[in-house]
């Protein structure tokens, strides 16, 4: 598995309020910019006001006490005039050279500037002005409205950000956060022994679904069709040890069976023989051996071919399997047509008996065949077989070699009186 970088955690909840705190303070500049264009412009259109105030009121008492040369009158409307929020200073140029100011005269540099000619209180054709009054604005006025008006969107819009934040995180908390941390809590308790246990979010009714609740069914859908996919896979591979178990059966099977007679082979005997003799010493229980060899088996091969040999080799086994004890004896063939029947808790005597019977019975079973060649004129006469047999018992403290050697030795004797004999020696 490739290893994951590990990155600091952080909730969404916590991101989404911080990206609506930032989002608030941007609406709050905005809204505080379109503010103060709006409330210059509303200061411009005061001051364009105070300055008609000013031509209307003003000017003609003005006009009166120049025409009258009044400076404490002058000076003292002048006063009036400059006190006025919207005006900062104001300046009179008299026509005859004199000048009256008040305010502060600084504002000349920062503030916008405005002129009113001042006519004679009666004015006639041709009668020149007498002074010309210079008023202008006050930009601290300005700034004091942009402040208090500042402070006032600064005091709202944070009054109104910490109220929705506040109700967003208590929303978020839980329509969200908890069902995310159970869900975050869940993917990492996730393991194979846990990978079916279902996810619970425990989330109080509602009347529609939202991405929480398709998440949930998600994981459920996951987590159903998962313990189907293992269901399947215990019963895939019950169904796979099963079959591998019948293979495996039948390979010993095969392993241990000649392939032709259907009898055990000689491996088998190397392997099922001793095990009889350990029984046999142990117990102190009998055990008898008779080799079984078929008459003249290499002249009949040679005379009717391989194939009817191979009939004849099945044949012979399975009468002999067939005249034993049901899962008590049983019968391996030992090489070509040579086979070994063992007979567990049987004496010699009994063992006699039973070849005794074996080489009287065989002969009687005739085998018909077509592969046999037909003499001209002729039908197909009976194929009849025989066999010698060797028999005897286990002697104490006897291997497997030792005890098969002398029943070996016994069938060859038997062939050398004549054939289709038994003879027998403990």
């Amino acid at each position: 598995m490739p290893h994951m970088p590990q990155r600091p955690f952080r909730s969404i909840a916590s991101v989404l309020i911080r990206r609506t705190i930032v989002l608030a303070v941007l609406c709050m500049l905005l809204v505080f910019g379109v503010q103060s264009w709006l409330l210059r412009a509303q200061h411009q259109k005061q001051f364009e006001m105070a300055i008609n105030d000013v031509a209307n009121t003003s000017v003609p008492l003005l006009a009166v006490a120049l025409w009258d040369i009044e400076t404490q009158a002058i000076a003292a409307q002048l006063q009036r005039i400059a006190q006025k929020p919207e005006i900062g200073y104001a300046r009179l140029q008299a026509a005859g050279g004199q000048r009256f100011e008040a305010g502060n005269p600084a504002l000349l540099a920062q503030g916008v500037s405005r002129q009113i000619v001042i006519p004679p209180p009666q004015p006639a054709q041709g009668a020149p002005a007498l002074g010309v009054l210079e008023l202008t604005g006050n930009p601290d006025y300005l700034w004091q409205g942009l402040r208090a008006e500042g402070l006032r969107i600064l005091l709202g819009y944070s009054l109104l950000t910490a109220g929705i934040c506040a109700l967003m995180a208590f929303m978020l908390k839980q329509l969200l956060q908890k069902p995310l941390s159970t869900v975050a809590e869940f993917a990492n308790d996730v393991c194979p022994r846990h990978l079916t246990t279902p996810l619970r979010l425990n989330r109080p009714p509602q009347a529609h679904s939202d991405e929480i609740d398709q998440l949930e069914t998600g994981v459920i859908k996951l987590q159903t069709a998962l313990q189907q996919h293992i269901h399947n896979l215990d019963d895939l591979v019950a169904e796979r040890t099963e079959q591998l178990e019948r293979l495996l059966e039948e390979i010993r099977h095969l392993s241990v069976t000649d392939g032709l007679t259907g009898t055990f082979n000689r491996r088998a005997l190397q392997d099922r023989l001793p095990a009889e003799i350990d029984r046999a010493q142990r117990y102190g229980r009998a055990l008898s051996v008779i080799f079984m060899d078929i008459d003249h088996f290499k002249q009949f091969n040679d005379t009717h071919g391989h194939a009817l040999g191979d009939e004849v080799l099945r044949n012979a086994a399975s009468h002999v399997s067939a005249s034993l004890r049901h899962g008590v004896d049983w019968v391996a063939r030992y090489g070509g047509e040579e086979f070994v029947v063992v007979l567990p808790e049987t004496e010699l005597d009994a063992a006699m008996a039973t070849a005794q019977r074996l080489c009287r019975s065989l002969p009687e079973q005739p085998l018909e065949s077509a592969r046999m060649a037909r003499p001209a004129g002729g039908s197909v006469p009976p194929l009849t077989i025989s066999a010698s047999f060797g028999v005897t018992a286990y002697r104490a403290g006897e291997n497997t070699s030792a005890l098969l050697a002398r029943a070996d030795a016994l069938v060859y004797e038997a062939k050398s009186r004549g054939r289709q004999q038994v003879v027998g020696r403990a």
